[in-house]
């Protein structure tokens, strides 16, 4: 089967690898050349243009920023819409707007196409270790043509709904995740003040009910090693929470919290770094209450 896929970042690399090591054959664009030439290497076929990508396969994968993105790549003059065979499936595998993908799903069918969703959750690690978890948005019977590749990237699998499903689930996901690590980084900050040595604080926190994801791996991996490089950046966390926001307005369900979060997370782009880890808002912490969770000692 060849299989077309489009996007080669930090993700993209790693799970185009899992392809080819799975035997398929698979042309690659980005329109970065360079990140392409280890893929290359491994068999890769390079193509220059969507439209060659487009003609080339029957399944094509997209792995991009934003929707603004998907939808340029999709429906532009030499998109995916105008190349691809009738017939063909478009699995959008970024972090797009529900109602951009369903809009997208419903223009696809004139073209004979069928577009679902399969976002991923696992960063960086995940998407090289082959152990994604991947929320599927699609009909069953779509879904079943497309499940052994799905397979090739990622463990735990769900069809979560019909097209845009999966967006939506993916987006309301980084939400909790963003609120859960703002929310234990200002715990330790606070016990940081008190005096309380955060190593013990985690473990015993990791056996109580205050635990979560970010106190048992992103706290002690990533922000206390003072190595703030999951891989996912603080500004594609802070798109994915004002999806949920605008979500939320879409639908008219009040999300106060969501609300407040996206204000956070802004507040800590604007004063950050650019291409800052979304971690690294624990300095934004550091800022604003002027205290060091890594209280350098003083040499006399």
């Amino acid at each position: 089967m060849k299989i077309g896929f489009i996007g080669i970042g930090k993700m993209g690399r790693w799970m185009s690898e899992n392809l080819l090591d799975a035997g398929y054959c698979l042309t690659v664009y980005d329109t970065n050349v360079e990140a392409m030439k280890p893929l290359q290497e491994k068999g890769a076929i390079v193509a220059t243009s969507i439209l060659e990508l487009g003609k080339q396969n029957d399944i094509v994968i997209t792995m991009l920023p934003n929707s603004s993105v998907v939808e340029a790549i999709l429906a532009g003059t030499d998109g995916l819409f105008h190349s691809m065979k009738s017939g063909g499936i478009i699995i959008d595998m970024s972090s797009s707007y529900v109602f951009s993908t369903r809009k997208l799903a419903e223009e696809a069918k004139n073209f004979g196409l069928t577009l679902i969703d399969a976002p991923v959750s696992g960063g960086v690690k995940g998407a090289k270790a082959g152990t994604l978890t991947i929320m599927v948005g699609a009909e069953e019977k779509d879904y079943s043509k497309v499940q052994p590749i799905l397979e090739c990237l990622g463990k735990a699998i769900n069809l979560v709904g019909q097209t845009g499903a999966g967006h939506a689930l993916k987006a309301v996901n980084n939400y909790l995740s963003a609120a859960s690590l703002y929310a234990s980084c200002e715990a330790m900050i606070l016990l940081s003040k008190l005096g309380i040595d955060l190593n013990v604080a985690l473990d015993t926190i990791n056996t109580s009910s205050g635990q979560s994801f970010s106190t048992h791996y992103k706290l002690p991996t990533f922000i206390l090693s003072e190595t703030y490089n999951s891989g996912f950046s603080l500004d594609l966390l802070l798109k994915d929470v004002g999806m949920v926001n605008n979500i939320a307005k879409d639908t008219k369900v009040p999300v106060l919290l969501a609300s407040l979060i996206e204000q956070v997370y802004e507040g800590a782009a604007r004063m950050g770094e650019p291409d800052q880890d979304h971690t690294e808002i624990i300095k934004f912490l550091e800022k604003i209450s002027n205290e060091r969770l890594h209280k350098k000692e003083v040499v006399s």
